[in-house]
Parts: C-alpha cells; structure tokens; sequence
C-alpha cells in the first residue's frame, strides 16, 4: 500500500490528489445545492453515500433539511470492527441451519461448527490445489490461514450463496476458491479514491485500539484495517482528525434503514450512531445485507411508502422499527450430499 501510494503520486504529478477527502466531498453537495438554486436538501444515501451524507451533516447543517441514510457507515467506521462483522455470520448460520437442502451438508453443530473446522484446519498448515487457469494452464494454488480469513466473508453480499461455499470448503472442495484465488491475486487495479478518503478520514485511537484487541480478528484477520492504518501516512490527503471523526449530536431528522445480515457495514454502526441523533429513528431490517433503503424494504409496501412519506414530509409517525424479509432460497453445494459428516 505504500508503494502504490507513491506510485499513483508518481503517475499523477499534474493533479492534487490531497484534496479527496471527505470535507472537499461535503462542499462540492454545497456547491451543486448553490448552482441549483435550492435553500435546503434532503440527502439520501446507502454506505459511502451515508458517511459523506454523515460529512454534509457535519460541515453543513444548516442546508440540510432531513436524511435517509442505509449501510450505514459513521465517520469514524470506514474500517469495520471485525467482531461485528462476524456477528452478521453467525446471524446468517442460524437460518442456514434449519435449511433442509443445506442439512444433509452440515456437520454436527450447524454452519458455525463448519468455520470452526476449517479454522483449525487451516491454522495448522496450507493446502496445494491444482487448477487451470483462464488461459488453460495448469497452476498450483496455495491456500493458507490468510486465505481462509478473507474466504470467510466470500459471497455474504448475496447471503444466500454464502453457506453452500464455506460447506464445499469444509467438505474439501477447493477448485472453485483457488481459481477465485488466484484471480484474486493477479488484480493489481484499485480505484485511488478509495485509499485517498479512508486514509484522510482514519480512525480514533480509541477505535484502532478495539479493532486490533477485537477477538474475531483470530477469524477474519486485519484484513480491513492494517494495511490502511500502515500506509496513512504515504498518502496525499491529510488526517482529518477526531474532531471530523467522532460523532456529535444533531438535531437534523434521519431515518437509519440497516441490515443485520450486512458483512460490509455491520448494524452496529447504525446501534451506535443512533444515541447521537434525537430526532432519529431506525429501521432494523432482519435478513437484509447491505443495500440501499428501499431494496432493503422491498418486501414491505408500508414501510417503503413510510419513507417516501418521510422524505417528503418529515412526517415519522408510520415508520416501523423492524422489517423482517423471508427466508432465502438457501443455494446448495455442487457435489452429491456425503452425508451426516464426523
């Protein structure tokens, strides 16, 4: 990450990239609102589009009239707190459990007991699979402990598909994971405003020190922070500080829509926001991932007219406080059932 921060400076020497950050985004929502000739606004926004929703409330209050925020990622979130994470799992295993497609897969103890196995399994050593790769040629993928960590939260935007890949691992079918894998490992793309925003706005102290103590970080690793928080510093844009990060209270009205099955955003965030916020209000929605408020409410006609409702009128009286969808059509592995494993 230090190297590509140097490089992109390096391959973008006629522009100034120390101006991506989130208090540059927050004054260009103020320049279109100026252009277009409007007092006041409204902001809608799922994930980035909440935290820089979150960033026009802090820099600009006064222009904002009320919000609809979903994915909800605060300004001091950017790196998700592992344990969190791992919680949406663990919601999602409870109901791949009781699928009756999944059951002939599920070793004693349910879809958790799985990701214990391959834990041990692959804290222990690495696994060498022979695939083809997109050319046709023969390669030989490594899988370790690292791996492992980051296939965890393979697939879990669509949720549905998340327990049949973590059984074929458990039951030793690696091909289709090594070959991700390896594409995986060939990428050497990333969209620069990424790296610029995140290592701009950072994270508290006292929340680095949470995510590093975190217990879950034995599962799912430092995949989402390390390297961020280690290369801040060889990045352009300054360190916004924690008088942009930590919340405050705001008297705007926002309507907070989040999933408890998100991966990317963990719920959470949304729980912890909340307090900071009296005029706010949440929409826990059971089973949702992360996706944007109505998609989320796809299921219930009167919560998604509550919003529209809310948007138009700040009226809150008919918003719900929870919103569960059905149970998904749980995607099942591509190999016969081997039956009840040991």
């Amino acid at each position: 990450m230090r190297d590509l921060a140097a490089r992109a400076a390096a391959h973008h020497a006629d522009k100034d990239l120390s101006g991506y950050t989130i208090d540059a985004f927050a004054a260009d929502v103020n320049s279109l609102r100026e252009a277009l000739g409007y007092g006041k606004i409204s902001l809608f926004g799922g994930s980035f589009g909440s935290q820089w929703s979150l960033a026009v409330m802090r820099f600009h209050p006064e222009i904002v009239s009320r919000a609809v925020l979903s994915a909800v990622e605060p300004l001091n979130n950017g790196y998700d707190m592992p344990s969190h994470v791992f919680a949406a799992l663990q919601r999602i295993a409870y109901d791949a459990d009781r699928d009756a497609g999944l059951a002939p897969y599920l070793p004693k103890g349910g879809m958790m007991a799985a990701v214990r196995a391959l834990h041990q399994r692959f804290n222990s050593r690495t696994v060498r699979v022979p695939v083809r790769d997109d050319a046709g040629k023969p390669q030989t993928v490594v899988l370790g402990k690292e791996d492992l960590q980051l296939a965890l939260l393979a697939r879990t935007s669509d949720a549905a598909r998340w327990p049949a890949f973590i059984l074929s691992l458990y039951h030793g079918r690696y091909e289709d994971w090594a070959r991700e894998t390896l594409q995986d490992r060939r990428e050497d793309s990333i969209k620069l405003i990424g790296p610029l925003a995140d290592s701009s706005l950072g994270v508290s102290a006292e929340r680095e020190h949470q995510m590093r103590t975190d217990p879950a970080t034995e599962w799912l690793g430092t995949w989402n922070f390390e390297a961020n928080i280690a290369s801040a510093a060889a990045w352009p844009t300054p360190d916004m500080g924690d008088a942009v990060r930590l919340p405050r209270v705001s008297p705007i009205p926002v309507v907070f829509v989040h999933g408890d099955w998100d991966t990317s955003t963990p719920i959470e965030n949304t729980l912890g926001l909340l307090p900071y916020f009296p005029n706010g209000h949440a929409i826990l929605v059971h089973r949702a991932g992360h996706d944007g408020a109505f998609y989320q409410l796809r299921e219930s006609a009167a919560a998604k007219e509550a919003v529209h409702d809310f948007l138009r009128t700040g009226e809150t009286g008919a918003l719900p406080t929870d919103v569960s969808l059905t149970v998904p059509k749980f995607e099942v592995p591509s190999f016969p059932p081997p039956g009840r494993a040991r």
